[in-house]
């Protein structure tokens, strides 16, 4: 194994890692229409935290999706 695929195995843990983190940490969508009136504010789109969280998470996939192809080319 060489040392650039370890390099990118550990890298790829990392953002499995950090990807479940990040996923957990966001609100289901499925709270109801009782729930969002309740709270005004993000009723017309107001986002705030969730927005990031939605965007870290995005970015994490990606690099999940870039580190298992590159992992792929590197072992073969």
């Amino acid at each position: 194994m060489t040392a650039l695929l370890s390099i990118f195995i550990a890298l790829f843990a990392l953002v499995c890692v950090g990807l479940v983190f990040f996923v957990l940490l966001q609100v289901p969508k499925q709270a109801g229409l009782s729930a969002s009136l309740a709270s005004g504010g993000d009723l017309f789109g107001g986002r705030g935290v969730e927005g990031g969280l939605i965007r870290i998470s995005s970015v994490l996939g990606g690099f999940f999706m870039l580190l298992a192809l590159l992992i792929n080319i590197l072992s073969h």
